[in-house]
């Protein structure tokens, strides 16, 4: 911090210890081989993220290039469905091993963790972005 801080940021050029942001970032696990993230958000439901997810991912496969799909998608989970997939995901000390599609996409949404794929998930908040975190942390 300056000797000359007068607390306004905004206005400030300094690099202080106060300005310092927290890094959110999260390490895959140790077995994951990541190159390329394409997220695809929105804050409004029903606008086809499940839709532009399938097909980007359909698209990168047969492109060849080995591809999955990670469903942060918490309370309304339906990438499994668009890919016909109902079987569960298995784990083990090493991780959580996603369900593959006839085509060879790999898959991981909490519906296939879940006794009943069509359970309601009612979670809110922190529990929600922890899972995420989780899944890209403990998925393989």
């Amino acid at each position: 911090m300056s000797t000359e801080c007068n607390h306004q940021c905004g206005d400030c050029r300094e690099d202080c210890a106060e300005r310092a942001k927290p890094d959110f970032r999260a390490t895959p696990n140790e077995l994951s081989h990541i190159k390329k993230v394409i997220g695809v958000v929105s804050g409004k439901g029903g606008v086809g993220k499940t839709l532009v997810t399938s097909l980007l991912a359909v698209l990168m496969q047969r492109n060849g290039c080995q591809t999955a799909i990670l469903d942060a998608d918490i309370t309304g989970p339906s990438i499994p469905k668009a890919f016909g997939l109902h079987e569960k995901a298995a784990g083990s000390e090493m991780g959580i091993f996603p369900v593959k599609s006839k085509t060879g996409i790999r898959v991981m949404s909490i519906n296939l963790l879940l006794e009943n794929d069509t359970d309601p998930v009612v979670w809110r908040g922190p529990i929600i972005a922890n899972t995420a975190k989780q899944f890209w942390t403990d998925v393989v």
